[in-house]
């Protein structure tokens, strides 16, 4: 679930990021371009669509779709 939701807020703000072959260990802005504006803009929406809130020293956590999903579950597993 936080997969798909991650990469479809992905594409929403980076309507020309190539997801299919996205390396989900590689560095979200490295691979598709991303600025830290776009960084920023993703964190907010997921926010928004889940309610978990994402202080700013679990950025380094989120570089990638990997660690991002996983950080994204286990927030969700607490509550």
């Amino acid at each position: 679930m936080s997969r798909d939701l991650l990469l479809s807020i992905i594409g929403d703000i980076a309507p020309d990021a190539d997801l299919a072959t996205l390396d989900p260990d590689s560095d979200l802005r490295e691979s598709l371009g991303l600025d830290s504006i776009d960084h920023l803009d993703i964190v907010a929406a997921v926010r928004q669509r889940t309610g978990v809130e994402i202080p700013e020293r679990d950025y380094p956590m989120l570089t990638t779709l990997n660690g991002f999903v996983s950080y994204l579950d286990a927030r969700r597993a607490q509550g």
